[in-house]
């Protein structure tokens, strides 16, 4: 895969402010998102109902991780992957703003996506985070 120009890394942060961005977050009245993981090794992908929502799947359909990644729309795919793949490598969290386009045909949606990865000795084996929808 060939990735733009780097990313400002001011979008990625330290582990020590998971609890800050990711273990803390909890949805109110006014907020529509939910957390979610991924685990690595074995392609895993366990969503809150409110995620299924917003990326336009019925709840609790078995999904990959491709039929997710498809509904990023264009530069939030490219972006996405690039701190993906450095959250993994460098054992750091990121935050980004992302358009998503939902399965079901509805229209283009901005979601905060916030995610680190879960460590055991210095390997990433999970991805775990927060998507919220924007409004």
């Amino acid at each position: 895969m060939i990735f733009p120009e780097p990313l400002p890394l001011a979008s990625s942060w330290a582990l020590s402010e998971r609890r800050e961005r990711i273990e803390s977050w909890m949805p109110s009245a006014d907020t529509v998102g939910g957390r979610w993981s991924f685990d690595l090794s074995t392609g895993e992908m366990a969503w809150d109902r409110a995620i299924y929502e917003l990326f336009g799947f019925p709840p609790h359909e078995q999904l990959s991780r491709r039929s997710a990644v498809d509904c990023y729309v264009g530069e939030s795919r490219c972006a996405m992957e690039q701190l993906r793949a450095h959250a993994i490598a460098h054992r750091r969290g990121f935050t980004l703003d992302v358009d998503i386009a939902p399965a079901n045909g509805e229209p283009v949606r901005r979601i905060r996506l916030s995610a680190a990865p879960v460590c055991v000795g210095h390997r990433a084996v999970a991805l775990e985070g927060v998507k919220q929808l924007l409004r």
